[in-house]
């Protein structure tokens, strides 16, 4: 019964992800293009070389369902392509729906600053029904425990204002290139959004443009 739930559950979140996709796109012809953003980010959020032939832009919400479907295709490509592409992860929490994504978002950013992004990146994600919660706090210091930071100074860069405003940037520069939904993905710019789009049309893209 839970396997089933969860299965209804994971239909749900990508049928919601291209309802939102399609309306993006809409919205985007209507508007005759997208702004500027801007691939850069503190290295510990990047994988890959930074001479990359291909970079990847991800604008991510941790809280996200559509999210977390995203991940195993994402892996799948970082796998495939190793050594041939960059991932750099940007903090997109959509506070409205998911009322822990920023406070998650903070949280993975101090693991950053000690060299643990990747580590508490996947046990958000592979985790994500237990910690949006009351058990938050709980749930985030296990997965800290987890990356072996030191907890005092992970506790203190969370209530440092300027985390706080790394994270605003991020959803500035998500604004900019009109990312209304997660997660959105440019594939040296070309933009993809959600599992679906980026498995069937994200890999020959990036074979096309490994290619030229």
């Amino acid at each position: 019964m839970m396997d089933s739930a969860m299965d209804r559950m994971t239909r749900l979140a990508v049928s919601a992800a291209l309802v939102l996709a399609a309306g993006a796109g809409s919205f985007l012809v209507a508007r005759g293009g997208v702004k500027p953003y801007s691939p850069a980010a503190p290295g510990y959020r990047a994988l890959g070389p930074a001479d990359a032939k291909v970079t990847i832009v991800e604008f991510s919400d941790f809280e996200c369902p559509a999210c977390r479907v995203a991940e195993p295709p994402m892996r799948g490509i970082l796998k495939l392509f190793d050594g041939k592409v960059r991932l750099v992860f940007k903090h997109f929490p959509l506070e409205r729906m998911h009322h822990h994504a920023r406070a998650a978002a903070i949280a993975s950013e101090c693991a950053g600053r000690q060299g643990r992004f990747w580590e508490f990146h996947h046990d958000l994600y592979d985790h994500q029904s237990e910690w949006p919660s009351e058990k938050f706090e709980e749930r985030m210091a296990a997965y800290a425990k987890n990356a072996k930071l030191d907890e005092a100074a992970w506790k203190a860069c969370r209530a440092d204002p300027a985390v706080d405003a790394a994270v605003s940037a991020d959803v500035k520069d998500g604004e900019n290139a009109w990312v209304g939904s997660t997660p959105t993905f440019f594939i040296n710019g070309k933009r993809f959004v959600g599992a679906m789009q980026l498995s069937e049309r994200g890999t020959p893209w990036i074979e096309k443009e490994l290619k030229k």
